[in-house]
């Protein structure tokens, strides 16, 4: 419904399908937060708090040698597996409400940075915090949950 209800503001950016899918996924992660927030589901183990990744950086903004991600492999091979898949959407699930959106929104619905600054509310710097934000977050659990999970 959502995707027929906002057909008018598809700008193209990408594929038709894939713009309904990304909109069907936020929407399922919406329904997955909600569980969260009514204790049934069980996030991965992760630690939220924002000083926790402030310290894998050193001063001068690059990884702390014990710090560094792990390498992932072939990107497209993880981009067709099954349990990377299942291991994202609960990274997802396990991220702050706001996080999630602003993520979801630049990077699977395709929105400009401004689009989202618009939709939600915020200054354009805060976006752009905010998406780092994630995108550290969401590293730092897939690596927990799924290359420890793929090398046993």
């Amino acid at each position: 419904m959502a995707a027929i209800e906002k057909d008018a503001s598809f700008a193209g950016r990408s594929g038709y399908e894939t713009w309904v899918f990304g909109i069907l996924k936020y929407k399922i992660l919406d329904a997955l937060r909600a569980q969260k927030r009514q204790g049934k589901w069980q996030p991965l183990e992760d630690e939220t708090d924002d000083d926790a990744i402030d310290r894998q950086f050193q001063q001068n903004g690059r990884w702390r040698v014990e710090a560094r991600p792990a390498r992932w492999g072939d990107p497209e091979a993880a981009f067709e597996n099954e349990l990377f898949w299942r291991v994202f959407d609960a990274c997802m699930i396990a991220l702050p409400d706001t996080i999630a959106r602003v993520f979801s929104l630049r990077e699977l619905m395709g929105l400009s940075t401004a689009e989202i600054c618009r939709e939600i509310g915020i200054k354009e710097n805060n976006c752009w915090v905010i998406l780092h934000r994630a995108r550290l977050r969401l590293r730092a659990c897939i690596e927990q949950g799924w290359l420890k999970e793929a090398s046993t």
